[in-house]
């Protein structure tokens, strides 16, 4: 439905996660991906996520899905920077997003050309100076700048990620309400001060 919704809409691409909950075999998950691309007649970004997917793709299945017809980009969150190499330089035509945002300049130096994360909301400036510092080849202070972007990101998983994001948000005046949908709680006090203070020294 969503992918028929598209359709009709301006977007450049959709993107899908895996299936998950339900076991499927790599035929059945091509054909997915193959049905959302019919579907949104739109370039497609697919999403490989083991550990919430629950299925663990090999380098060339990764690899057979990015060459899929309508298959323009993988966002590839993985801990596994071997496998980030290997996708990158074996698929060179195509575009890969680094998707754990607390390994960002580690996927950039293995090949990633950019990436795609929910913390970014919230630290862009520092996100896209850790992308020149390593376009500069400077990797020095790459690594310096994401363990500032770390210690933010560190604060946030304490906080729970998503209400987190939205209780700073709100605090820079972007978003008018911190509340999340149930399940998720609301922030804790405790973790309403440190996110405060990440604020308040200009970390985030």
């Amino acid at each position: 439905m969503l992918a028929r919704a598209a359709a009709d809409l301006p977007y450049d691409a959709v993107s899908a996660v895996t299936p998950f909950y339900y076991p499927v075999g790599f035929e059945q998950l091509k054909q997915h991906y193959l049905d959302i691309i019919q579907t949104a007649g739109k370039p497609m970004i697919v999403y490989n996520f083991p550990a919430f997917s629950g299925s663990s793709l090999s380098g060339a299945q990764i690899s057979e899905l990015l060459n899929l017809d309508g298959v323009v980009a993988l966002k590839q969150t993985s801990a596994d920077l071997y496998q980030m190499e290997q996708l990158t330089r074996g698929n060179p035509d195509k575009t890969v997003f680094n998707g754990f945002d607390e390994i960002l300049a580690s996927g950039l130096l293995a090949g990633a050309n950019g990436g795609i994360g929910s913390t970014y909301n919230i630290q862009a400036q520092r996100i896209l100076d850790i992308n020149s510092a390593i376009e500069r080849g400077d990797a020095a202070l790459a690594k310096s700048l994401q363990r500032e972007a770390n210690q933010v990101i560190d604060t946030l998983v304490g906080a729970g990620v998503i209400p987190g994001l939205k209780y700073v948000l709100k605090l820079k005046g972007i978003l008018s309400s911190e509340t999340c949908r149930r399940p998720l709680n609301p922030v804790s006090d405790e973790n309403k001060t440190k996110l405060a203070l990440l604020v308040e020294k200009g970390l985030c």
